[in-house]
C-alpha cells in the first residue's frame, strides 16, 4: 500500500534540492500541503517537470494540471462506459 510522502522528500527523489520551484508553486496556490497522498506527488512531478524541463511559469502549470485532471476523468469516463458498453453486447 502507498502511503503519503513529504512534499521534501518528494522533490528530493526528483532529484530538485533548490526548494524555489516548490515556492512558485505554492504562491500559485499549488501543493500547500506538507504531506502529499501518491496522486497528488505524481502531480508535482509533472509540475516540477513543466517548470525545470519546459520552462512554464507556475500559472501554465496550474492550467496544465487542471487540463490534465479532466483529461484524467475523461478516460475514466469513456474506459467505464466502454465496458458497460461491451457487457451489454455479450449479453445479447
Amino acid at each position: 500500500m502507498i502511503t503519503r510522502a513529504r512534499v521534501e522528500e518528494v522533490l528530493e527523489y526528483l532529484g530538485l534540492k533548490d526548494s524555489s520551484i516548490l515556492e512558485e508553486l505554492r504562491n500559485e496556490g499549488l501543493f500547500e500541503e506538507d504531506w502529499l497522498e501518491p496522486d497528488v506527488a505524481e502531480e508535482l512531478r509533472v509540475a516540477a517537470s513543466l517548470i525545470h524541463d519546459l520552462g512554464v511559469n507556475p500559472a501554465g502549470v496550474e492550467v496544465v494540471l487542471h487540463m490534465r485532471r479532466r483529461m484524467l476523468a475523461l478516460e475514466d469516463l469513456m474506459g467505464r462506459s466502454l465496458r458497460q458498453l461491451l457487457e451489454e453486447l455479450e449479453g445479447r
